[in-house]
């Protein structure tokens, strides 16, 4: 697996929480909701347009939703590429994390 970044990754799950919702606004949403950071469409629209590209999700239309939009909207799932991806970080996240505590008292390095 090639590097993600921290977007890519928030992607990802965001895909997979929304399961068949899953479109940019609602991922857009759904990062909002988890993380409290606000990205602008076009700040998701890159990184999900890459995770496609590399097969880590892909799109679709769903022609069968009652959306006022004039244009196909379109929507994302994970790819087996994409649980792959995600499994491969949370275990390098529990990997790097085990261990970690930190320091309690003042003597610790800092301000």
């Amino acid at each position: 697996m090639s590097e993600l970044t921290r977007k890519e990754e928030q992607i990802l799950l965001a895909i997979h929480n929304l399961q068949e919702d899953a479109y940019l606004i609602t991922i857009q949403d759904e990062i909002r909701r988890y993380t409290g950071k606000t990205y602008a469409v076009g700040t998701i629209y890159a990184p999900l347009n890459r995770l496609d590209i590399n097969g880590y999700v892909e799109a679709y239309s769903d022609r069968n939703r009652n959306f006022t939009s004039k244009k196909p909207i379109k929507f994302y799932r994970l790819t087996r590429k994409g649980y792959a991806a995600l499994e491969e970080l949370q275990g390098m996240q529990r990997v790097m994390w085990a261990g970690f505590s930190a320091p309690r008292d003042e003597s610790a390095g800092g301000e």
